[in-house]
């Protein structure tokens, strides 16, 4: 090899991070394309095309002194074997024959190492155009829900706080400085008042965070991964979410945190497991139901055919709901985080401010919403002051109760209220009517009031305690033992409503999931407002084919209904004309012994809807449109039984002195208004 080349193999080696013996012993294809790039780009000549070329004058390399020869360099044996090793490990890698000796010579080394070269290239071209296997060679597992002890305490809010972030978690959400994240370091505020700006940075830096955790949690769901947050998990170092590949700007810690507020708003009683939640619905959306009769027969030649299908349409709605809580000022933000701070010393996380906004108030929004879930009726609003939470959407007693308006399902009308000592055998009487009706019961499951567990528990112990292995007793008593029924949690005391159904067949309905915690902070001059809006619903996906008429319902026998349902209404005592609240919400009238009015409901509850159905004709009672009953669109006068009016409380705000401030209240004035009537 000639001098020149040599001087400039050194110095691209030198170019490239390879100057070192052992980095070139190493030198991968990957390392000898930079060096023929490097060499091409530096001289303007290939590295071959060099090589081949004669000895120049030009002793340093630079291509411009005239050609001249020098004689041949010879290797030293440490080097012969260096070039010999290098050698024999390209043709193990390319599969090519391995050199029978190591060359002693610069130019044959060179040479060599040009083929090895070459040959390695040929081979990565051939690979790049071979198909992958359909096969993985090797299943890697990602270990990156795994938290090493650091991580553990970051993520739990246990580390220290570091000069510049909380916990020293290295992003502007825990960036300190700021009033509402040294909260959170000194456990007290830092300033006597707030003004306009430290409400503006406030509410800016909130928004930006919640849009975060918004997004994080449509990730979670659009991936079916939102199932898998376990907080109790969690809070011991451990996840079912894989965080090795995460790719976002926020950082582990940070999505590891948002991960942890949406596993604990998780852990509250929810009765999703019971009513499933429906997402996507924006405003109504139907859904085809379809029920086939009887269609086989004995045989016979010919086009004699049977059976038909009865087409219908379950509609899915959802109502607008919102949530805003005024803030005076940041203070008193403030003194209500302290007092968390105060309070949930041995908590196993510790939030931030932007974290303890949606913990606490996401934690009031869904036990709200979980209650409303059940008992909730959509009431119009009745004026610009707040409104009762159940009011807001419907429910699924209410979803119930409209497919028995509807006529698509005829309650058990002797089957009225029970009590602690007849809740068994009426249950158990429902359960037989069913059985006679079905052709089998499989996967059809009883729902009752979670409060009224106890009475069952103890009723069914005392009756059957000696039947353990349900020898020699009805076949239903496995199906009716405790633990089968389906007890529904956030009823009252006095809801008795029981009902037969296949599993997941009454539904809740939402627009997008976890809308309700996308928090955002609004700002009046120093006044802050914190606010959400969502959309909620309930139905029933399949409850039976709907008839024209309450005759041809009663004549179907129910035999085309997928729901089965009670009758419970509180039994009016003849010439009654005052409702008690405090025995339930729904009335039946009886036979009067004179003509007669109803006047009034006393103990009423607020938030809910009471219904007075006429239950016979004879001196029936009437409701006028006075008194208490002054706002109805009517008088009420039913012509038929099962004619109903239903109403609830009007509202009003009043402005009271409490401590020596004003304070304004919601507070019934004492009438009714009206929801909704059938007159025959």
């Amino acid at each position: 090899m000639n001098k020149r080349v040599k001087q400039r193999i050194t110095a691209i080696f030198a170019a490239i991070n390879l100057a070192k013996k052992e980095d070139r012993d190493n030198m991968t294809n990957a390392d000898w394309n930079r060096f023929n790039a490097s060499y091409l780009e530096q001289y303007g000549v290939s590295f071959e095309d060099d090589l081949a070329a004669p000895e120049t004058e030009d002793p340093e390399g630079t291509g411009t002194g005239s050609q001249g020869s020098s004689p041949e360099t010879a290797l030293s044996p440490e080097l012969q074997s260096q070039v010999l090793e290098a050698l024999n490990g390209a043709a193990e890698v390319t599969g090519s024959a391995a050199p029978a000796a190591a060359p002693t010579t610069v130019g044959d080394a060179t040479q060599a190492l040009v083929t090895a070269m070459n040959t390695a290239t040929q081979r990565i071209v051939e690979l790049a155009k071979t198909p992958e296997p359909s096969n993985p060679i090797e299943t890697v597992r990602a270990n990156g829900n795994n938290m090493s002890s650091e991580t553990f305490a970051i993520v739990l809010g246990h580390a220290p706080h570091t000069k510049t972030h909380l916990f020293g978690i290295e992003n502007d959400y825990f960036l300190r400085g700021s009033w509402w994240n040294d909260l959170c370091v000194h456990g007290k505020g830092s300033k006597d008042q707030y003004r306009d700006e430290d409400a503006t940075a406030f509410r800016a830096a909130f928004n930006n965070y919640a849009k975060d955790f918004a997004a994080r949690c449509n990730e979670l769901a659009d991936t079916k991964q939102i199932g898998l947050l376990d907080y109790n998990r969690i809070v011991k170092g451990e996840s079912f979410v894989d965080y090795s590949r995460m790719n976002t700007k926020l950082g582990e810690y940070i999505v590891r945190r948002m991960d942890a507020i949406i596993a604990y708003l998780r852990t509250l009683e929810s009765v999703g497991h019971i009513f499933p939640v429906v997402s996507n619905v924006q405003n109504k959306m139907t859904a085809p139901t379809a029920f086939f009769e009887e269609l086989s027969q004995s045989y016979k030649a010919g086009h004699i055919f049977k059976g038909a299908v009865n087409f219908d349409g379950e509609i899915y709605h959802v109502d607008d709901l919102m949530f805003k809580f005024f803030f005076d000022d940041p203070k008193q933000l403030e003194k209500e985080y302290i007092g968390y701070l105060n309070r949930e010393g041995s908590n196993p996380m510790k939030w931030t401010l932007f974290e303890w906004c949606i913990v606490h108030f996401g934690t009031l929004l869904f036990n709200e919403q979980q209650t409303r879930r059940v008992v909730g009726v959509k009431v119009p609003r009745q004026g610009d002051f707040p409104q009762p939470a159940n009011f807001g959407a419907d429910g699924a007693l209410r979803a119930i109760e409209r497919t028995e308006e509807e006529l698509k399902v005829l309650p058990f009308k002797d089957l009225k209220i029970y009590d602690r000592t007849t809740m068994l055998d009426y249950i158990e009487e429902m359960y037989e009517y069913v059985m006679a009706i079905l052709p089998n019961m499989n996967n059809y499951r009883v729902y009752a009031n979670k409060k009224h567990q106890t009475w069952y528990l103890k009723a069914y112990r005392a009756k059957y305690a000696k039947d353990n292995d349900f020898t020699g007793t009805k076949e239903s008593l496995l199906d009716l033992s405790p633990e089968n029924i389906i007890w529904v949690p956030n009823m009252t005391m006095i809801d008795y409503k029981v009902w037969i159904t296949v599993p997941r067949n009454v539904e809740n309905y939402e627009d997008k999931p976890n809308e309700m915690y996308a928090l955002y902070f609004q700002q009046d001059l120093e006044q802050l407002i914190l606010a959400s809006w969502w959309k909620e619903g309930s139905g029933v996906l399949a409850p039976g084919v709907q008839f024209a008429t309450l005759a041809d319902l009663e004549a179907s026998g129910r035999k085309m209904q997928w729901l089965f349902t009670n009758y419970p209404v509180v039994s009016l005592a003849p010439n009654a004309s005052v409702l008690d609240g405090t025995f339930g919400y729904d009335f039946e009238t009886g036979v009067n012994t004179a003509a007669t009015a109803i006047t009034g409901i006393t103990n009423f509850a607020v938030n809910r809807v009471y219904k007075i159905i006429c239950g016979d004709t004879t001196n029936v009672s009437t409701i006028a449109k006075s008194g208490n009953f002054s706002e109805i669109t009517a008088a009420w006068t039913p012509t038929a039984v099962g004619d109903y009016i239903k109403v609830y409380a009007q509202l009003e705000e009043q402005t009271v002195t409490v401590s020596g401030k004003q304070k304004k209240i919601v507070v019934p004035t004492g009438k009714f208004l009206e929801l909704g009537r059938k007159v025959s």
